[in-house]
């Protein structure tokens, strides 16, 4: 966008990247260009700002699209908005003035707000010498002096005499905070001279300055040592927990394999015995009927027999319940179905459970059932069996095993 100065009739050239939007600090910073190598620089804001990062990549956008690349160069300066600048700003511009120096002939700034005054005549102080820096009150007066400093080919224009101690204190001054120059010498005045105790102060300031950044590079040097050093036995301890974790993820594989291979085995003894089981019984049947032909007396008989009808009653009643018994537990269950003769083999075998004192919870697990679910099978049982609201399963159940021994003797 073209616009003419009111001041000149020179052309003002605008383009949308020439605008720097600081996001943090909500301001933008817009540059502009007035004729051939004039740069127009204000801040837009709702409020005086501090200046948070310098916009040098802006300000080369603009010397580029302007043709303006080791030309001389023109700056003027709004600072109506500004009332401060940031230690990182500082740092930007003293970058920006010496590495490499641009060919920046002269700033102007005007509208310079009162708090702000002492940062510019610092500005000033750490300027190249081949770069004026002028000060003036509005528009019309920085444009005319700009013009007058291009008329006479050089940045002639030169303020206001000023006391020359005050410029080489703000100097050292800037040197120290702006370019962290912790090594140049701080002139110092004469010890009677009224402004020795200043500069003294200043030199003594950049001398604890530079004491505590050579201790702080120590420490900072001796940081990363020890931080080079933690990386490298985190290295090697992470190879070492990643070396144990093989290790142990190949025990854990050879030992599921074993698992696997003890497992496959159980299984087919597991058919093994279940195809045999019948065969078993039959032959427990065939022994009795054997028995009952030998020459023997009739109590060496019963004795005989006896035996093979408990192990026959011990293989019914595991085949029912489908887990290892006791010789107590498969009588335990002859006397429950002889008592309920109704119940299935999953009710036995619950009552199995409760007897042997199983919770409600381990029940629910070797199912695989909520407990809520072997509560109802709990609560059905208990009206199958004829219990009274006020009587317990599990009472009832533990009182059957009383009853075992007699039962036994009848069995006999």
């Amino acid at each position: 966008m073209n616009t003419q100065c009111p001041v000149t009739g020179l052309a003002i050239i605008s383009k949308p990247h020439w605008h720097f939007l600081n996001h943090a600090d909500h301001y933008t910073t817009s540059i502009r260009r007035i004729g051939k190598n004039i740069l127009f620089a204000e801040v837009d804001a709702s409020s005086p700002i501090t200046l948070g990062i310098f916009e040098k990549k802006t300000v080369r956008r603009v010397i580029e699209d302007s043709g303006l690349v080791n030309k001389p160069i023109y700056c003027i300066w709004n600072l109506e908005k500004v009332q401060a600048i940031t230690h990182r700003y500082k740092k930007g511009i003293a970058d920006f003035l010496y590495n490499p120096p641009p060919p920046l002939k002269a700033v102007v700034f005007y509208n310079i707000r009162p708090e702000f005054i002492n940062t510019v005549e610092i500005f000033r102080a750490i300027c190249p010498l081949s770069m004026k820096v002028a000060f003036t009150e509005g528009y019309e007066q920085a444009i005319t002096m700009t013009q007058d400093m291009i008329a006479d080919g050089a940045a002639f224009y030169e303020p206001e005499q000023e006391d020359e101690l005050k410029n080489r204190f703000l100097a050292a001054t800037a040197r120290i905070g702006w370019l962290n120059l912790l090594s140049q010498p701080v002139f110092l005045p004469e010890r009677d001279h009224d402004c020795y105790p200043y500069f003294s102060a200043l030199y003594h300031l950049q001398k604890d300055f530079a004491e505590e950044y050579a201790a702080y590079s120590e420490k900072a040097e001796s940081f990363e040592r020890h931080m080079q050093v933690s990386a490298e036995q985190i290295k090697t301890e992470t190879a070492s927990i990643k070396s144990e974790m093989e290790h142990m993820m190949a025990a854990f594989k050879q030992e599921k394999a074993l698992l696997e291979k003890n497992l496959l085995q159980i299984k087919h003894e597991s058919r093994s015995t279940a195809i045999m089981l019948p065969f078993k019984g039959a032959q427990l049947e065939e022994t009795i009927q054997q028995t009952l032909q030998l020459p023997i007396s009739t109590e060496q008989k019963k004795q005989i027999i006896d035996v093979c009808e408990k192990l026959l009653e011990a293989e019914k009643n595991r085949t029912k319940t489908d887990i290892p018994l006791t010789a107590t537990d498969s009588a335990f269950l002859s006397l429950l179905q002889r008592k309920h003769p109704g119940l299935s083999n999953r009710e036995l075998k619950l009552c199995l459970f409760i007897k042997m004192n199983f919770d409600t919870e381990e029940i629910a697990d070797y199912y695989s059932i909520t407990k809520r679910g072997i509560e109802s099978a709990r609560y059905r049982l208990h009206k199958k069996i004829g219990l009274q609201k006020n009587q317990s399963l599990k009472n009832y159940l533990t009182s059957l095993t009383k009853d075992l021994v007699s039962f036994s003797i009848r069995q006999h």
